[in-house]
């Protein structure tokens, strides 16, 4: 594992901090127990000084061997004028500093590698204890310092737990969920949730992760409708004049004969369609802002559905329009036309078998409303969410601009398009616009 990593990063300095706190309360616990054993040391020396007292005991060489071996400590007499002890004491350090340093004050002193305590017994003599001070490695052993070590050790062992599941296990998640920011479909973060720093990067990723589909959509998107105005700028040129020619040839037909009057408006309204296909991909391939002008919504709706009625008819739609109230807005009337055109349209696809369609236009005196309302299967939950989208089509053969260019005139006519499903069953495809004071 590479030293660079975080967990290194931060298992080193926290062992460290470890072993740094360990020393000194191994050092601590070595002083305080120093100074528990001098003062039981001192009250032992003290005790047996007024146990010699009190039976009036010999201060001999022979007394001091006894009372050693049962304290298990160096037992001395020491005169108090001459600082001779009884029996004489072999290290020189300590018979030294016995002689001229310890008082007889009941207290333990360390003396070199002695500790020592001096308690009188009378006017002209002392009782003297000495015994080797303990060293550091035997406060190891000592009960109260495992027990202290443990539990600072189980403490620290459950801090490193808590930081490590807070902080390094979540950014090594982070880090193996860092690839899929560019898969797609949504993506659980837990880390999301947190209100800390961690919380922010895992918030940051997704929100970077969304904003690089959304860039990849519409860069998609824009390679489609460049594609598109290449096709369209081809297409038009081509198909605009036989077009034109059919439409006049179709108008010039000889009247007369019934069939001949079917075959010309037949072959009328369907250079029309091609007509205004072509229009919504000269729209798409480089939009126009509309002519803006006063018109009457319910005219241009009676004008587009006249021009769709052998289709209606055709395909056995009862068509209702509610519309009676002049409703003027200011548009593009050839642009509100496709709109209204588009959207007539989809509804008769809706209903390959049949059904009814209501178009009805109201106003709230602010905003007209015109609702397209028909009995087909309804908006599937995709379709609600991407209805506006370029190319997006769950129709059999549908090219998915039809609403899509629907939504862009509304929105350049200050207004929106809306879609939703009926409680009743099938479609209700709205348009919003301001309408035009009086």
């Amino acid at each position: 594992m590479s030293p660079n990593r975080l967990s290194w990063r931060i298992s080193l300095p926290f062992a460290a901090f470890v072993l740094a706190g360990s020393i000194l309360l191994v050092a601590l616990q070595w002083w305080n127990i120093q100074q528990d054993e001098r003062q039981d040391f001192a009250r032992l020396a003290q005790t047996n000084a007024e146990f010699l007292r009190r039976m009036t005991l010999p201060s001999s060489e022979r007394m001091a061997s006894q009372l050693g071996e049962v304290l298990g400590v160096e037992v001395y007499f020491r005169h108090r004028d001459t600082g001779l002890t009884t029996p004489a004491m072999p290290d020189p350090m300590l018979r030294e500093a016995l002689a001229k340093q310890l008082a007889p004050d009941g207290m333990s002193h360390e003396i070199g590698r002695f500790d020592a305590v001096a308690v009188p017994l009378d006017d002209m003599r002392d009782l003297v204890l000495a015994k080797p001070s303990p060293p550091l490695y035997a406060t190891l052993r000592h009960p109260r310092t495992l027990a202290l070590l443990a539990t600072f050790w189980f403490f620290a062992l459950a801090f490193g737990w808590v930081l490590a599941r807070g902080l390094v296990m979540p950014l090594r998640h982070l880090a193996r969920r860092l690839p899929d920011i560019d898969s797609p479909g949504p993506l659980n973060l837990p880390e999301a949730s947190r209100n800390d720093e961690i919380g922010d990067v895992a918030r940051a990723f997704l929100h970077t992760r969304e904003a690089l589909h959304n860039e990849r959509d519409q860069r998609a998107q824009a390679e489609k409708l460049a594609v598109l105005g290449r096709m369209t700028a081809a297409l038009a040129h081509e198909i605009q004049n036989p077009v034109s020619a059919i439409k006049m040839h179709a108008q010039l037909w000889p009247g007369g004969e019934v069939e001949g009057r079917i075959t010309a408006q037949t072959i009328e309204h369907e250079a029309a369609r091609i007509e205004s296909l072509v229009s919504q991909w000269m729209y798409l391939s480089k939009p126009q802002p509309p002519t803006m002008r006063r018109v009457e919504l319910v005219a241009v709706l009676t004008r587009v559905m006249q021009v769709h009625q052998p289709q209606i008819e055709h395909a056995q739609i009862h068509t209702t329009l509610d519309a009676s109230e002049p409703l003027p807005v200011r548009g593009d009337s050839r642009r509100l036309a496709q709109v209204f055109s588009n959207l007539l349209v989809n509804a008769i696809q809706a209903m390959p078998i049949g059904g009814a369609l209501t178009v009805k236009a109201t106003s709230d005196g602010k905003v007209i409303t015109v609702s397209f309302m028909d009995t087909g299967n309804g908006f599937s939950t995709d379709a609600l969410a991407r209805f506006s989208e370029f190319f997006f089509s769950e129709r059999e053969g549908g090219m998915g601009i039809g609403l899509s260019v629907a939504a862009e005139i509304v929105k350049a006519h200050e207004g929106e398009l809306r879609v939703e499903n009926r409680a009743q069953g099938g479609a209700n495809v709205s348009v919003l616009l301001p309408q035009l004071k009086q």
